[in-house]
């Protein structure tokens, strides 16, 4: 599996958390009803504009090594890439047996700040966000509330990741990848639309 390459910067990167619902309507009264299903997945697009000569070439090679959407590749969102909360320890899974919105961990710091809302942590190949707080108690031990759910029960001792958590990412279709250049030939700009693959 590729993983985007460290030194290479979107000018603009918008990512989103997309849910999987449907809406009935009724045509008598007009209420509505909404049906949450599973399957909810990270949206991203990702704008390049006046990259150099060389780091056009390496990200348009990657590309082609996706071949469309037949590839994978993690990718983070770079606009948050590190947390606003401390993070700091080495935080694994406390416990066997959890699932769905929320999850105990130890091996943070005591008593600090360790995750705040809206921050990233990856587990496994899934990519999540913070919906609250997370404070470590005098133990290191706290609890995280996120989404989207865990789609695999976890291992106790299951590391995170808390700096560039990484979804597991294809391009939403096969016309990604355009190249535009300069007449001079020296920098490159493109648009890059990606979804995660909730498969894995």
């Amino acid at each position: 599996m590729l993983i985007f390459p460290d030194d290479i910067y979107p000018t603009e990167c918008v990512w989103r958390l997309k849910a999987q619902t449907e809406v009935f309507s009724n045509p008598f009264n007009s209420s509505r009803q909404t049906l949450e299903l599973p399957g909810a997945a990270w949206e991203a697009q990702l704008r390049f504009d006046t990259l150099t000569r060389a780091k056009g070439a390496v990200l348009f090679g990657l590309l082609a090594q996706l071949r469309g959407a037949a590839g994978r590749i993690q990718l983070w969102d770079h606009a948050f890439a590190s947390p606003r909360g401390s993070a700091v320890g080495a935080p694994v899974v406390h416990g066997a047996g959890q699932f769905g919105y929320q999850l105990t961990v130890r091996g943070c710091q005591p008593n600090t700040l360790f995750l705040r809302t809206g921050d990233y942590f990856q587990l496994n190949n899934q990519l999540h966000i913070m919906t609250a707080d997370a404070t470590a108690n005098a133990l290191g031990q706290c609890q995280l509330l996120f989404e989207a759910p865990m789609r695999h029960i976890p291992n106790d001792g299951t590391a995170l990741i808390t700096r560039k958590a990484k979804a597991v990412m294809m391009l939403k279709d096969d016309d990604q990848g355009g190249r535009r250049s300069t007449k001079r030939l020296i920098l490159s700009s493109l648009t890059l639309s990606l979804i995660e693959d909730v498969s894995l």
